[in-house]
């Protein structure tokens, strides 16, 4: 709270001091353009005061202060018409306003001087006339230059304090008198300035919190708060321009539709700080590569906008150029980005939209990118994919799934089933969890796991998922014990996403149901995939420490598919290995495969830990596993995924056919 404050402290001190010395350049401003109004009061007067006194004040003296005059208003007009130059230069203005100032108390001084130099002893028209002038640009100054108020102070001092000593020193009444109005005089032309001064920076300062104020309001209305860069409205009302401009040209411009991959993963293994953080060095890094260049803008979360413009007068020149950004784009962005003392490497995934082609409007020229940015994922992610007309129908299929997903995980539409892993002996030892969301019919699913799980990922919705298949496995795992509590007790294997697995209090509220639920720990075995190991080692080693210490079981899913580092295989609680599917359906006919898994299962026994080949589908794939000693078995060559009821009696069979043994 301490930090929060002192940070607010400064940002507070810092942006007065901003306000401070912008109002300082605007009152050099008003300072320095009065110059000219001076001037023409000063070459007035003058030229009067030199036609006047011409024959009653000595020639060689009269010459001399008019010529100083005269040389030093050149000097001051030069030097206004540079300072002029740099008007919109707040810093070379209050360079500037020094000497600017010396110019004007200079020229205080001449005046004052004439007091003395010029003052028509014997002549008490011409001295009324010279009092009468120095009041009127004493006045004049206050109105000119009380701006800075300390100069302006010291000039009316300048001018106005001789011809007070000149009169005095007449010794007559009238000079007495002249001298003590002078001296009042002077003292009203200082309160005057004062007050000027006042209500001139008071002006300024209203003025300059209207249009900080003003500036705020269009900040937050035309610009992203994280990262500055121009938000959804401004980038529709910059491309409406670029559509009618290309239009009118006949060029072709393009539409990049950039969203960071899995970047929900991230913001779940490092937080939401580290999430903001990573966007905005995201924002810098595109904003270096094409910023000065294209519009680009943030339009939510973790997705930009670019616009190019004048890629060609040709729709397939255009597209190829396009391409050519969005891969150099996409290669840049994908080297490591430092956020929070960790090096992060990411991928991105780009949608491209030509137009005028495929959008008369921004939004939509925005949905067809969009669009093309969901075939993007769709594809694998890390790539680029231009618009097609289809997409659009693609996209808003995909929208309707992901609502009746929702719909279905809220209204209790989805089930597990379970598909037995076998031992050597064909004994069911464990059995793994598997969603599914079948229709109200029964007869097929709405969609594979393959399809709404990704779908589960990317709209967020991937914990309440991971959440409720916990939950219905613990439930199940209570049920089997009921059913067949005469058979040795089954283990249940689940599938933990990273999202769910990196939940900060993942281990704990899994220990917390085991115990409320007086479930066995040793009974549930959790399957992760190797990315979910390696990408936080520290954290998931922690975890998996914990649930260990339970009698939790790990195991690692999909072996063979991540990462080549294989240290963690050491250093972290395993159990076994599941060799991926695509190493074992063609193992007894492929060498290359057939290496592989004899290397896995090799290493695997070495390393204490057992081998779970899954895709059994073929006697010969299974015979090749036995001759390696592969441990466990799982396929449609064993078991389909089943129900719980069609598991339990599966299970009741196999104990029977034991006994009768």
């Amino acid at each position: 709270m301490v930090a929060l404050e002192s940070a607010a402290a400064d940002a507070t001190a810092h942006t007065a001091a901003a306000d401070t010395r912008t109002i300082d350049a605007q009152l050099a401003g008003l300072f320095i353009s009065a110059v000219p109004m001076a001037l023409l009061a000063v070459v007035i007067n003058a030229t009067v005061l030199g036609w006047l006194l011409k024959g009653s004040a000595p020639t060689p003296v009269l010459t001399l202060w008019l010529s100083a005059v005269a040389a030093l208003s050149v000097i001051r007009y030069l030097d206004y018409r540079r300072a002029r130059a740099h008007r919109g230069d707040a810093a070379a203005l209050l360079r500037h306003l020094p000497r600017t100032q010396a110019e004007v108390l200079l020229s205080g001084g001449l005046w004052g001087a004439a007091s003395i130099l010029l003052f028509p002893a014997d002549n008490v028209a011409h001295q009324a006339v010279l009092t009468v002038m120095l009041a009127g640009l004493a006045a004049g100054s206050v109105n000119t230059f009380s701006v800075c108020l300390r100069i302006s102070w010291v000039l009316l001092a300048l001018m106005l304090v001789p011809l007070l000593v000149r009169m005095a020193l007449q010794q007559t009444e009238a000079g007495y008198a002249i001298a003590l109005l002078t001296l009042l005089y002077l003292g009203l032309m200082l309160n005057i300035a004062q007050r000027h001064h006042r209500t001139v920076v008071n002006s300024l300062r209203v003025r300059h919190a209207r249009e900080r104020a003003e500036a705020t309001v269009v900040q937050q209305a035309y610009y992203d708060p994280l990262t500055t860069l121009p938000n959804r409205r401004l980038l529709c009302d910059r491309l409406q321009l670029d559509l009618a401009r290309h239009a009118q040209q006949g060029q072709v411009g393009g539409l990049l539709y950039l969203d960071i991959d899995r970047f929900a993963l991230i913001n779940n293994s490092f937080g939401h700080d580290a999430g903001n953080d990573l966007i905005q060095a995201l924002a810098r890094r595109i904003n270096d590569l094409l910023g000065g260049v294209y519009t680009i803008a943030r339009i939510e979360g973790d997705r930009f906008v670019i616009v190019l413009t004048e890629l060609g007068d040709t729709t397939p020149a255009a597209a190829n150029r396009a391409r050519q950004r969005a891969e150099n784009l996409r290669r840049v962005l994908a080297m490591p980005l430092e956020v929070e003392g960790r090096d992060i490497q990411l991928t991105v995934s780009i949608g491209i939209a030509l137009f005028p082609g495929d959008g008369d409007t921004p939004d939509d020229l925005l949905r067809a990118a969009e669009s093309a940015l969901t075939q993007a994922k769709g594809a694998g992610r890390d790539c680029t994919r231009f618009y097609l007309p289809q997409m659009q129908a693609a996209a808003k299929a995909r929208m309707d799934l992901e609502g009746a997903l929702r719909r279905a995980l809220r209204g209790g539409d989805l089930t597990l089933f379970y598909q037995p892993q076998c031992d050597r002996q064909g004994r069911i030892v464990t059995v793994e969890a598997l969603i599914r969301w079948p229709r109200s019919d029964g007869a097929e699913m709405v969609a594979s796991p393959g399809v709404f799980v990704p779908l589960a990922e990317d709209s967020g919705m991937i914990h309440e998922l991971g959440e409720w298949v916990l939950y219905q496995a613990l439930r199940d795992m209570r049920s089997l014990d009921r059913e067949t509590d005469a058979l040795h007790p089954q283990r249940v294997a689940l599938n933990v996403s990273p999202a769910q697995f990196r939940q900060a209090d993942f281990a704990g509220a899994l220990a917390g149901r085991l115990l409320a639920e007086h479930l066995d720990p040793h009974r549930l075995e959790l399957e992760l995939t190797e990315h979910v190991l390696v990408a936080d080692f520290r954290d998931t080693a922690k975890k998996m420490t914990r649930l260990r210490e339970l009698g939790v079981h790990f195991s690692v899913d999909d072996f063979g598919t991540g990462y080549s580092s294989l240290s963690y295989l050491k250093r972290l609680p395993l159990d076994a290995l599941k060799i991926d599917r695509s190493f074992v359906r063609d193992v007894a006919t492929d060498a290359s495969d057939a290496t592989i898994v004899e290397t896995i299962i090799d290493m695997a026994h070495r390393l204490g830990l057992r081998v779970v080949a899954e895709g059994v589908d073929k006697p010969a794939v299974q015979a090749f596993l036995e001759a390696r000693g592969c441990d466990r078995y799982q396929g449609f060559l064993l078991y389909r995924p089943m129900p719980l009821a069609t598991l339990v009696r599966v299970l009741l069979q196999q104990a029977s056919a034991a006994d009768t043994g």
